[in-house]
This record gives C-alpha cells, structure tokens and sequence, in this order.
C-alpha cells in the first residue's frame, strides 16, 4: 500500500511510486519459457520473433473471440510432424510457440491461399507479436508465407557443427532422432535461437532446444523445410535461471528421407 508523503517529501515519494510501478512491471514481464521433461524452465525475455512450423494443415475458419463484427480474425491449425495428437506445451517453447494443433492467425485475404493447401504437409513461416488487428485470434502468431514441404530439396549439407556460447558447466551430452517441427529465432537477443523436434517418426514425444550459432539455425531451418529426419547432438548444461537444466545444440546431421517414418 502506497500511502501520502508531504509536500516536503514530494520528490523522494515520486521516485518512491516509480520504483514500485517499475516493480511491478518487471516481475509481471513476459517471459519465454521451455519444457523440458515436464518441468518449466523460464529462459530470456521474448518480444519479438520470426519462426517456422512444419506438420499438416488440419483446420482453417473464422475465429471471433470477442463476438465483435468489426474485429474479426481467421485462424488456422497444424498437426506438428508426423502422426501427432493434440497437446498443450505449457510455456514449452517461446511464448507456447509448440502447441499441438500449432495456431496462427492470418487476413481474410489468404484464406482460399491456405485452404488449398488443407490435409497437406507444409511449412508456415510467421512472426510474433501479431498485428492488432487480429486481437480476435487467440493464437500470437501471424501467419508471413505457407508452402508445402514436398517443393523444398534436402541441404545440400549432410552434417553441420556449430559453436555454443554460455558459461553454463555442462553435466551431460546426447543425440535425438526426429524431425524438426519448430524453428524460432529471437529478434530482441542476438544469436538466440530454439527449437523443436519431434522424437522419433511420429507420436507426442517432443524435446526442445537452445542453439546461439546462426548457421546452425539455418541448417536446422533447411531440415524442418524439407522434413528430413535428422539427429540433434546436444550439450546439457547446468541453468541458473530455472530447475531444470538446458539443452544446447551443437551438431545436426541428416539421417533420412521426408518419407521415412
């Protein structure tokens, strides 16, 4: 509780409510978030990002949260991957950037674009925060480009190492076998990059990653775009800023065909 200071004391309470409010503003900011085994692990700060998912068209139609016929929104839903169910990762990637249907928004100008390409495999490129003109849509990212996956050739690359930058002890390493569903990359920090693969060929196991190496995160975007199967070597490393320990990217290596399961 704030209460009154005297005319003396005018300018110490005036900083005095500033510092509150900045308070409150700090410990209510936005964070991005991980979901690693089941544990939340609150990672840097994320306004604005530019992404892709990969899975099957599932769902596109008129979205209208709040019953307003000026502000209407249309949505559309992947199935992340291959052969996935329905699941909420709760805070698992950037701003739950990895729900499964994966949501987004878009104008009503692209619908008969996107519906053409319903029940098919493909891309979608988007960006966070969406525009507010699409307030109506309850999903945060707005949809940039759609495109299918059978159009995108492999990487002419078969393996690609990259560096990790962090201070973070490491405690373990690892490899995964799957197919990269997400791929974000982190436009306020430089050189800050997540990602998502889907274990395995199919199913609703996913892992998520760090990597801090740009070429790395294309390499990883080529793979998603053209949903080859890869393995993901990984480095553990201890985390101060949450209970679980994250996850780095240090190596991604094509292991198969799209059409492999």
């Amino acid at each position: 509780m704030i209460t009154a200071v005297s005319h003396n004391n005018n300018f110490s309470g005036f900083l005095f409510i500033i510092l509150v409010y900045c308070g409150v503003l700090h410990s209510g900011s936005v964070t991005a978030q991980f979901l690693q085994d089941g544990q939340v692990i609150p990672t840097a700060p994320v306004v604005d990002t530019q992404g892709y998912a990969s899975g099957q068209l599932s769902r596109v139609g008129l979205q209208n949260k709040f019953n307003n016929a000026f502000n209407q929104a249309y949505a559309g839903q992947l199935l992340l991957g291959s052969g996935s169910g329905s699941f909420v990762s709760y805070g698992g990637f950037p701003l739950s950037l990895d729900n499964n249907p994966w949501p987004f928004c878009f104008d009503k100008d692209d619908y008969e674009m996107i519906e053409a390409f319903i029940g098919k495999d493909v891309v979608v490129e988007f960006k966070t925060p969406r525009r507010s003109s699409m307030l109506s849509c309850s999903a945060i990212a707005e949809f940039a480009a759609i495109y299918s996956v059978e159009e995108n050739d492999s990487p002419d690359e078969t393996v690609l190492e990259g560096n990790i930058s962090t201070f973070e002890f490491e405690v373990s390493r690892g490899v995964e076998y799957g197919r990269i569903t997400n791929a974000v990359r982190n436009r306020s920090i430089s050189r800050t990059y997540y990602l998502t693969m889907q274990v395995g060929g199919s199913g609703n196991r996913f892992s998520h990653f760090i990597m801090n190496d740009r070429d790395l995160y294309e390499f990883a975007v080529k793979s998603l775009k053209a949903a080859v199967m890869v393995k993901v070597h990984y480095s553990e490393r201890i985390s101060g800023r949450g209970p679980r320990n994250r996850l780095y990217v240090n190596r991604i290596e094509i292991a198969g065909s799209n059409r492999e399961d």
